[in-house]
């Protein structure tokens, strides 16, 4: 009788844990792989957008001060005239 008790008990801690571990996963994987905007080609003045390579999947992060080519998808820093 404590046997199938304790089973249960267990059993049901098992499902609580299983349930709590899923919804972190989920929201984590949220933030993992957030998505930004797509930078337009030039000058980022966004805090930070993709700068994507034409159609491909294939980009890169660019930062506010950064400019995006997008022919290649790439972040360069932005050059100082002088």
């Amino acid at each position: 009788m404590a046997t199938d008790q304790m089973l249960k008990k267990a059993m049901v801690a098992t499902f609580v844990c299983a349930m709590t571990c899923l919804t972190i996963c989920e929201a984590s994987a949220a933030i993992r792989f957030k998505r930004f905007e797509n930078c337009p080609e030039g000058l980022v003045s966004k805090k930070t957008c993709e700068c994507h390579a034409g159609m491909s999947g294939r980009f890169h992060f660019c930062h506010a001060g950064q400019n995006c080519d997008t022919v290649h998808g790439l972040c360069h820093k932005q050059r100082k005239s002088q």
